[in-house]
């Protein structure tokens, strides 16, 4: 009987490590339905629901932990330079590990990366209620969580990406409205829990509620388009071996993590150089808006919920950015949406030191959360303008490096300024400076480019254009190798 059982085990086992190497080819092929082009719809709204509500766990999360400064504080008595380090760690990590999490999206798919994510992210808070110096916690919340978000964000924004075109914007600013859900939701439940379970208790907890990115992951069902089978297709007519072509390829892509032909697009690097002025400020400002209400005297529950109501505006200000954008879409409209709220969230983080009160704190936090809200969007809707959709999870990687290495400057450069000062007016209004200059560079660059409809670019100058009825379009190519990118700029006639 013992034998027979024995035998019987034996002979699931390689039954059993079949299956698995037939799935994880499922995953490395990384096929769906295929598509003509981008559906702008049905199960893309699925889709886009399941973005919000990772995003909201993981960025909502991560936008909360000004709730846990004091408490790190006092737990393992730091200064605010010090503790400062566990936001900029894991921006950081989150943002440095942009393009290896770029590169696994393009192997493995959506789905599979952005499940991993979840569970890091889970076993990052897990691991940070048994820390006993704040050093761990750099290892923990700032290597672990920041990895795992970097996975699960890219995955995210990746596959929304693919499933719209025409609605993109809006797709995208109704998938970013998580984080402010999350920013929105989170706080006082936090703060409830240190009353309740303590900083350690609340960590346990938290770990529990990031699993729900797995379950949430499980619907990044994904497609291809009609794009990904250009390379398929060359090979067929060459009289190759199509599925050799593709398995290159994935390996390539895996191998490769930069792809160094993006660096050659020069609204590329604009919008590069800009967003690492605008990471260098942006979660500094989030993460100490609940100190400095505390430090003028406001108690910590109404100090938690100017988080909520700056997550309030922003959920509207991102709406309503997704709308802008999806009416009349153009490149030419998405660009002035990048500049303008940018350089007044600068302007309101430079009044920040004249609200010495609840209620003008209050107010300054709801015109903070809607400009930034129309802002944010843009940030990955005009990537597909600059390099096209096919290249979006690297080229989104390549930025969120560049942001990394701000992001780890940024909350520890304002946190020393408070030790130095002992309050946080320099560092709003550093912060502030900096936002506004993020906008002007933008703004600068792209005029002397001729992108933002002022006047006419070189290009359009040296180029015969095709006159329409209502408008005309200037097509701009980019010099990539083997896949040539077509980017729709339109002006007004």
């Amino acid at each position: 009987m013992t034998t027979h059982t024995t035998a019987g085990a034996v002979r699931r086992q390689p039954l059993l490590l079949e299956k698995v190497k037939a799935r994880m080819k499922d995953c490395t092929r990384n096929e769906g339905p295929e598509y003509d082009r981008a559906p702008d719809g049905g199960w893309g709204w699925v889709v886009v629901f399941a973005a919000l509500c990772n995003l909201g766990f993981m960025y909502g999360t991560v936008r909360s932990l000004g709730v846990f400064f004091v408490p790190m504080m006092e737990t393992f008595g730091t200064n605010a330079g010090t503790t400062s380090w566990v936001v900029s760690t894991v921006m950081g990590c989150s943002f440095a590990c942009g393009p290896v999490s770029g590169a696994l999206v393009r192997k493995f798919g959506s789905r599979p990366v952005a499940m991993t994510g979840g569970v890091l992210v889970c076993l990052g808070y897990l691991l940070s209620s048994f820390a006993t110096t704040i050093y761990h916690v750099y290892v923990t919340v700032g290597l672990v969580v920041g990895v795992g978000t970097s996975l699960t964000h890219v995955a995210s924004t990746s596959i929304v990406g693919r499933y719209f075109d025409r609605r993109r914007g809006l797709a995208n600013s109704m998938a970013l409205m998580g984080t402010c859900v999350g920013s929105f939701a989170l706080p006082p439940l936090f703060q409830l829990l240190i009353n309740e379970y303590g900083m350690r208790g609340s960590f346990i907890i938290i770990a529990g509620l990031e699993l729900h990115v797995c379950a949430f992951s499980s619907f990044f069902r994904p497609i291809r388009l009609k794009g990904d089978s250009v390379k398929r297709t060359h090979a067929e007519e060459e009289g190759g071996n199509p599925s050799e072509d593709v398995h290159t390829a994935s390996r390539t892509c895996c191998c490769n993590i930069i792809d160094k032909s993006l660096f050659r697009v020069p609204a590329f690097l604009v919008h590069i150089g800009s967003m690492m002025l605008f990471t260098f400020s942006f979660p500094t400002l989030i993460f100490f808006i609940v100190p400095r209400a505390r430090s003028i005297g406001i108690e910590e529950y109404s100090a938690a919920f100017l988080l909520s109501v700056n997550a309030i505006t922003d959920v509207i200000g991102r709406l309503s950015s997704g709308l802008i954008m999806s009416y009349r879409p153009s490149p030419l409209k998405r660009l002035w949406l990048a500049v303008i709220p940018t350089l007044f969230l600068g302007v309101t983080s430079l009044v920040f030191p004249l609200a010495t009160t609840y209620t003008l704190m209050l107010v300054l936090c709801v015109f903070f959360g809607l400009f930034s809200g129309l802002y944010v969007p843009t940030i990955v809707t005009l990537i597909p303008d600059f390099v096209g959709i096919a290249k979006l999870p690297q080229a989104l990687g390549t930025m969120l490096m560049f942001n990394g290495v701000m992001s780890l400057i940024g909350s520890p450069a304002v946190g020393w300024l408070f030790d130095i000062t002992g309050n946080y007016n320099v560092s709003f209004l550093l912060c502030g400076g900096v936002i506004v200059t993020s906008g002007l560079f933008r703004l600068t660059a792209h005029c002397i480019m001729g992108d933002m409809g002022l006047c006419r670019s070189t290009a359009e100058r040296t180029q015969p254009v095709a006159h329409e009825a209502e408008q005309k379009t200037l097509l701009k190519t980019a010099d990539f190798p083997y896949e040539p990118v077509v980017i729709e700029v339109e002006t007004t006639v």
